[in-house]
């Protein structure tokens, strides 16, 4: 049985390909949980961070910020051969998000106090 290996994964090449295909949806499952449990994570920090705007009068919106973290983004994304187009359109989305759960998070705060 020879082995081949791809980016730290190891699979038998005289498999059938339905069992190639197999590992390859199952690494792909638990890769898309992972993505959403970090995207979970991600918007608790965005939260925690609206908090810290609103007890200091901060805009939710940070323009600069984001440019700076949609380059890097990118940048990166190159190195795995993400188009920029993909990327953008995805960080766009996931900063929408954060807008959004910043915005209801003040609003509760905000009914909370009347």
């Amino acid at each position: 049985m020879a082995f081949c290996f791809y980016t730290g994964a190891a699979y038998a090449q005289d498999q059938p390909a339905t069992d190639t295909m197999s590992y390859y949806r199952s690494q792909i499952d638990t890769l898309d949980q992972q993505l959403i449990d970090l995207l979970g994570q991600r918007m608790k920090a965005a939260r925690a961070i609206g908090n810290y705007k609103l007890e200091h009068k901060i805009g939710v919106v940070q323009s600069a910020r984001f440019e700076k973290v949609l380059e890097a983004a990118i940048r990166r994304g190159k190195a795995w051969q993400l188009s920029e187009a993909f990327v953008r359109a995805f960080y766009n989305e996931v900063h929408k998000e954060s807008i959004r759960q910043q915005e209801q998070l003040q609003a509760e705060k905000k009914q909370a106090a009347k």
